[in-house]
């Protein structure tokens, strides 16, 4: 067992004492000198590290402070990624810190009931970060999996490392548990316990460095993903250019339509941004054909025919809550539908909205 801090202090200063209340020192037998040599290099080896364990025990890790809950709906996907990101960072850091805890308690192969409890502050916070970063990483997948294909593949390989990690920091739980029982029962540690205590450490240090090698680059496959899905729609060109001013009208109407059905889910495939990008580059074209003032609803199409590429880009982008935003107001500028709605006839004898 540990000695006491106290004590140790204790016994030191009586030596102190009796040294100090004089008298000439009787001969000592060479073997006697040794032996009290030998002890009091144990002596002080014994404080230093109760001094040691002492300071480690009286430095506690900060318990985390929850925040205001989150609709991840309202986020953009950059957004997202900067909480998961910060997220898995916590959790590498809080895992390190419970490493050392375990090393700093184990240095003299013992670990006290107060140790215990000092090393469960740090797993505690460490198994915190790791459920959250894993259930960031599940709102993700749910409002992005079918959109970032390159994001949801680096997302599942940080995910594996977190399964590993959580897998490690259990087997340290097990192993303290281990020791708890034994403390509790009144019996003495086994080295053997403490030894898979120092494993499970190992493990658990050696899974966090790959955990933080592996998300490293996760916000730079975020800007490639997005960079790529902008490529894509901007190489996407008209097939179906409307033939004048009411069609051009109802052809915006069609992707605003078309952009509120995507929404309806809160989330947004590949195909629908695809979907979104062509009807855009009509609606687009058709705006830019007959544009100028004096359109239907008094509109001037050259104003608006810009709309169309600024809204697929933040689609794109993922920066969802904007282009939702984007929609609604656009639908509000571009005024009635022609003919009152669809299957109605427009201004002037003109078409209704094509189905």
């Amino acid at each position: 067992m540990k000695l006491n801090l106290r004590s140790i202090i204790g016994m030191i200063a009586l030596a102190s004492v009796i040294l100090a209340c004089g008298g000439t020192a009787p001969t000592e037998d060479p073997a006697n000198v040794v032996n009290t040599a030998v002890a009091g290099t144990q002596q002080a080896q014994a404080l230093t590290q109760a001094t040691v364990n002492a300071t480690v025990l009286t430095s506690m890790p900060a318990t985390p402070t929850p925040g205001p809950t989150v609709d991840y709906v309202t986020l953009t996907e950059e957004e997202l990624a900067a909480l998961i990101d910060e997220a898995v960072n916590e959790a590498v850091a809080a895992t390190e810190q419970t490493t050392a805890a375990v090393t700093s308690t184990t240095t003299d192969d013992d670990v006290t009931s107060e140790e215990v409890t000092y090393v469960y502050d740090y797993y505690y916070l460490a198994d915190y970060y790791v459920e959250y970063a894993e259930d960031l990483l599940a709102e993700y997948y749910s409002l992005y999996s079918e959109l970032a294909v390159e994001m949801i593949a680096e997302l599942n390989a940080i995910e594996a490392e977190l399964n590993q990690l959580n897998e490690t920091l259990d087997s340290i739980d097990s192993s303290l548990q281990e020791i708890d029982s034994a403390i509790q029962q009144g019996m003495a540690v086994t080295q053997e316990a403490i030894a898979k205590l120092k494993n499970a450490a190992l493990s658990t240090q050696v899974n966090a460095s790959g955990l933080r090698t592996q998300s490293q680059d996760m916000l730079a496959v975020l800007q490639t993903d997005q960079q790529g899905r902008v490529d894509a729609i901007s190489n996407v060109q008209p097939n179906n250019i409307p033939t004048d001013q009411i069609a051009a009208l109802q052809s915006a109407f069609a992707f605003i339509d078309a952009a509120n059905g995507a929404l309806a889910d809160n989330k947004l495939s590949r195909d629908e941004l695809m979907n979104l990008a062509q009807l855009g580059a009509n609606a687009q074209a058709g705006f830019q054909a007959f544009g100028g003032a004096g359109g239907p609803n008094s509109l001037d199409f050259n104003q608006f025919s810009g709309k169309f590429g600024e809204i697929n880009n933040q689609f794109a982008r993922g920066q969802i809550p904007q282009a939702r935003n984007g929609v609604g107001q656009f639908e509000r500028s571009l005024g009635n539908r022609p003919g009152g709605g669809p299957g109605g006839s427009g201004p002037g004898g003109g078409p209704g909205p094509r189905p």
